[in-house]
C-alpha cells in the first residue's frame, strides 16, 4: 500500500513538472513587430543579423519579424493578438494600453530618447521663406497645408505647436510617410511631420532637398521616446520568454551605440529598409540636427530602463490623448508600465542607465557618402 502511495506521489510531480515545462513551451513561436523604416526599430536588424535572441532563447521557440511602417499597425497587431511584442514611439504605446477590453499591455523597457531630434521635427517645403528662428518656422504655418500620419508621435507634436503658437492650418491632413514624401514631391504640401529615416531621405542635409528641417521638439519640451511593449498575458505566461527578449533588445542596443559599429548597424538595416539609401540611414541616427533649427548635441540616448523623465513623458501623452478625447483613460492602468525585467537585467550585468548616447555628427563624417 506504500508503495502504491510513493508510486502516486511520484508520478504526481512529475506530471507537475511536465506541465511546468509544457507551459514553458506552449509557445513554439514569439511574434516581433517592428518599423525597418524607423530608428526605434534599428536594433531589431542587428538583433536578427547577429542573431542575439538565439543566444537567449530555448530551443523550439523561433521567432517571426514581423515589419510595418507605423507603430499604430503594430498596436493594432498586438490587440488582436496577432503579435506578442512590439517596437513603437510612446504614442502608439499609449494607445495600445487604454484599450485593457482588447487586450493588457505592459511597457517593459526604453528604445531611445531624444530631445526631439527623431519624429519631432518640423518639415518645410524647400522654398518656403528662411526663417530667423523656430517660432517664425511655426507661425508660417498658420493657413497653410500640413500632414501628419494620425496616431503618431508626430501627429502629437504638430497638434502641440497648433495648441502653443494659436496656428491653425488650412488643412491638416492624415497622410503616411510615403504619401508625405510624394506630396512634397509634386508641391501639394507646405509643411509636415513625420519620423527619420525618410526625413533624412527626403531632406536638405544629406538627402533629395525637397524639404528642410525647421523646428524640432525643443519648440514645445516634447521628447522622442521609443517604447519596448509587450502584451500583458504574452509576460505572464512567458517570463522567461520576455526576459529572453529584453536581454537580446540589451545586446542590440549595446552594439548599434559603440561607434565603431556605426557603419556595420546601417549594412544591417539597409538590409530591411529596403530602397533606403545608406547615406540617409546613417544621418538619421548618428547625424546632427542644426543648432539653429532646435538641434542639439545628444542625437539621442539610450536609458533602456524608465527613469523620472520617461516617467513623465509617458504621463504627458496619456493626459495628452484624453484631453484630445482619443482615449477614455487620462492615467496608466496598474502594471502597464513595468521595467522590472529590464532593472533586474541591467543589475545583473552591472551597468548603469543610460547605456549609451549617440552625439550627432556633421555630414562629412558620413562613411556612406
Amino acid at each position: 500500500m506504500k508503495k502504491c502511495r510513493l508510486l502516486l506521489v511520484l508520478l504526481a510531480v512529475a506530471l507537475c513538472v511536465a506541465v511546468t515545462q509544457g507551459s514553458a513551451l506552449a509557445i513554439e513561436k514569439v511574434i516581433v513587430g517592428y518599423q525597418p523604416y524607423d530608428t526605434i526599430s534599428y536594433q531589431v536588424a542587428v538583433n536578427q543579423e547577429l542573431g542575439i535572441w538565439k543566444k537567449h532563447f530555448p530551443k523550439g521557440v523561433e521567432v517571426e519579424f514581423q515589419p510595418a511602417l507605423q507603430g499604430s499597425i503594430i498596436s493594432n497587431n498586438l490587440l488582436a493578438g496577432k503579435a506578442h511584442i512590439g517596437y513603437m514611439s510612446v504614442m502608439p504605446a499609449t494607445m495600445a494600453s487604454t484599450k485593457p477590453e482588447l487586450a493588457k499591455m505592459k511597457m517593459v523597457a526604453s528604445l531611445g530618447m531624444s530631445d526631439g531630434m527623431r519624429c519631432s521635427l518640423l518639415l518645410v517645403r524647400k522654398d518656403a521663406p528662411k526663417f530667423k528662428n523656430q517660432e517664425e518656422a511655426i507661425r508660417w504655418l498658420d493657413g497653410k497645408i500640413v500632414a501628419a500620419p494620425k496616431g503618431s508621435a508626430a501627429d502629437q507634436y504638430l497638434l502641440m505647436l497648433f495648441d502653443k503658437y494659436k496656428v491653425k492650418p488650412k488643412e491638416y491632413l492624415n497622410q503616411s510617410i510615403e504619401v508625405i514624401g510624394s506630396n512634397f514631391r509634386i508641391n501639394k504640401l507646405d509643411a509636415a511631420a513625420m519620423w527619420e529615416p525618410t526625413i533624412s531621405r527626403v531632406g536638405d542635409l544629406v538627402g533629395e532637398g525637397l524639404v528642410r528641417i525647421a523646428a524640432t521638439g525643443t519648440a514645445v519640451k516634447n521628447p522622442d521616446l521609443g517604447i519596448l511593449i509587450m502584451r500583458a498575458d504574452f509576460v505572464e505566461q512567458n517570463p522567461a520568454l520576455a526576459e529572453a527578449w529584453i536581454k537580446s533588445e540589451l545586446e542590440a542596443q549595446q552594439y548599434l551605440v559603440d561607434p565603431k559599429n556605426y557603419a556595420k548597424v546601417i549594412d544591417m538595416v539597409a538590409k530591411y529598409a529596403t530602397g533606403m539609401p545608406k547615406r540617409a540611414l546613417w544621418y538619421s541616427i548618428y547625424g546632427e540636427i542644426p543648432a539653429a533649427v532646435g538641434g542639439t548635441k545628444k542625437r539621442e540616448w539610450k536609458p533602456f530602463v524608465f527613469d523620472k523623465q520617461i516617467i513623465k513623458n509617458i504621463n504627458d501623452v496619456y493626459t495628452f490623448l484624453y484631453k484630445e478625447k482619443r482615449t477614455n483613460i487620462g492615467t496608466p492602468i496598474a502594471g502597464t508600465i513595468d521595467d522590472s525585467i529590464a532593472r533586474k537585467i541591467l543589475k545583473e550585468k552591472k551597468l548603469k542607465s543610460p547605456i549609451g548616447v549617440i552625439i550627432g555628427q556633421p555630414a562629412s563624417a558620413d562613411p556612406f557618402k
